[in-house]
């Protein structure tokens, strides 16, 4: 059987939170709990006097909007217990301590705290600690950065460094905010087609392309048309696209470029979004800038072949790149750090396998009959967010000692990084009552590919199906007479720990 050292998770938890899965906010409680436990550091001043030193500062919890403010006895150089209304932090949830060396400040955090969102209470525990430059006045030294962000290690219920998110192209590359004040792009590889045709023996046609570089950021688009309603190419509303689409990794703030060409002046226009916090991440901006070319191209014309009156007229730019200078439309602020804050989203592996853990069956199947039958079935995990994940085949394997059930033969998982189905299981199946029950470990590796969370627990279900059976090449093959049926199981007994 497999094995299982484990941290119990209590089945009540599960099954209370099961029936109200479907519809949740996931930028709540206990989804931000478990995606950015982290805090706001704001107003931290430092009284660096000879004797009775002393900080203070108010923190926000990002999870939960708890907030405190606190007083910090400074003593030395080494780490000082912090109070919040000159109270010790003996028996509250939060602990906070300051470190002072010179013009650098460190502060720590331990916190605990609790979510009641999901219909069920769950406790959380997350510490994590960062540093900040001082800025000295005349009497006091303050944060160089407010608020600063202290991001968080999650001890409790499961122990994880949620990963965030890499932001668009280039955000804190150093000098990004500063040339945004006078945008540019390169301009390369550009083709112009423009293509004469009467409709009849051959078709007019356009086609346009080149690439457009930020220089400030780095990000590099294709443009090209896009198709009108007519399903013919226009060339006044350019397709742009770069690695935005890997939004997984970008975050909730992606780069944004719109394009047109003029093919009669061979004017070409850019609208750009881009975002820079290379100075302060607390203070991140979006920059909008636009600017106009007329590309000095050079045309060269053929005859069309089968259409002698028609032409087709090719342009090119020969040189390496084309300069485009640009004006700044306007510089949005955001909020702070949000552009490394992940993407809100509905439950994934870890917090599914938490609070509602249940797997979802397709394709199942019997194959021969008797004590010579085998079962096969798809599977995967029910989340709220599988991305481009599919069902995983899982296959009846070797016999476990002398009893009903069998090992799972684990179909391919085509290099899926996250995957949302065993690593190792085993069932059994009652063809009397068709009872299937799954006894699997699973990893989920959402909120910390580094440490993944190990889980374990066992479904029953029932295979409420009529199954209809075929004699394929000399063996029965028995299936629902639904090819499309699938059903879910509650996992029950879920245990949960780490590497």
């Amino acid at each position: 059987m497999l094995t299982s050292y484990y941290l119990l998770l209590a089945a009540s938890t599960a099954a209370t939170v099961l029936a109200q899965a479907p519809g949740l906010d996931t930028s709540g409680c206990t989804s931000k709990s478990f995606t950015v436990p982290s805090w706001y550091i704001e107003e931290l001043q430092y009284f660096g006097a000879a004797t009775n030193a002393s900080a203070s500062f108010h923190l926000l919890n990002r999870a939960n909007n708890f907030t405190a403010s606190l007083g910090c006895q400074v003593q030395g150089n080494g780490w000082n217990a912090c109070t919040t209304r000159g109270k010790p932090f003996a028996n509250a949830t939060v602990q906070a301590s300051i470190q002072v060396t010179g013009d650098l400040a460190r502060v720590l955090v331990n916190q605990t705290w609790a979510c009641n969102d999901r219909g069920v209470s769950l406790s959380f525990t997350a510490v994590g600690n960062s540093s900040v430059a001082l800025s000295k006045g005349s009497s006091v030294y303050t944060a160089v950065t407010s608020p600063l962000l202290v991001k968080g290690t999650l001890l409790s219920p499961v122990a994880a460094t949620p990963i965030y998110a890499e932001g668009p192209t280039g955000h804190d590359t150093p000098g990004c905010s500063l040339a945004a004040k006078n945008p540019r792009w390169t301009i390369s590889t550009v083709t112009f087609i423009d293509q004469t045709g009467d409709g009849a023996e051959s078709i007019p046609y356009q086609n346009f392309h080149l690439l457009l570089t930020n220089p400030t950021t780095g990000y590099e688009a294709s443009c090209m048309p896009g198709t009108s309603y007519e399903d013919r190419k226009s060339l006044a509303t350019l397709v742009c696209a770069g690695g935005e689409f890997q939004s997984s990794v970008i975050g909730r703030y992606q780069i944004s470029t719109n394009a047109s060409f003029d093919p009669a002046t061979f004017s070409f226009t850019v609208s750009q979004s881009w975002f820079c916090d290379d100075v302060d991440a607390g203070k991140p901006v979006r920059v909008t800038a636009t600017g106009t070319k007329t590309l000095p191209l050079t045309c060269t014309s053929e005859a069309v072949q089968g259409a002698p009156k028609d032409t087709r007229k090719i342009c090119i730019y020969d040189d390496a790149s084309i300069s485009l200078n640009g004006k700044l439309v306007s510089e949005e602020p955001l909020p702070p750090y949000s552009i490394e804050d992940p993407v809100p989203r509905a439950d994934g592996c870890t917090i599914s396998s938490l609070l509602h853990p249940q797997w979802s069956f397709s394709a199942f199947q019997i194959a021969g009959s008797g004590a010579t039958s085998s079962i096969s079935f798809n599977l995967i995990l029910a989340t709220g967010s599988r991305g481009f994940q599919y069902p995983i085949e899982v296959y009846q394997g070797e016999k476990v000692g002398d009893s009903s059930w069998f090992k799972c033969e684990i179909g391919p998982d085509g290099g899926i990084d996250l995957p949302l189905w065993p690593y190792e299981c085993s069932f059994k199946y009652e063809p009397a009552t068709k009872e299937l029950t799954l006894n699997a470990a699973w990893a989920c590796k959402d909120l910390d590919p580094d440490h993944p969370i190990l889980f374990n627990g066992v479904s029953s279900s029932t295979v409420n199906a009529k199954l209809v059976c075929e004699t394929v090449g000399g063996i029965s093959q028995c299936a629902p007479d639904d090819p499309f049926f699938s059903w879910t199981a509650a996992i029950s007994n879920v245990k949960f720990g780490s590497k």
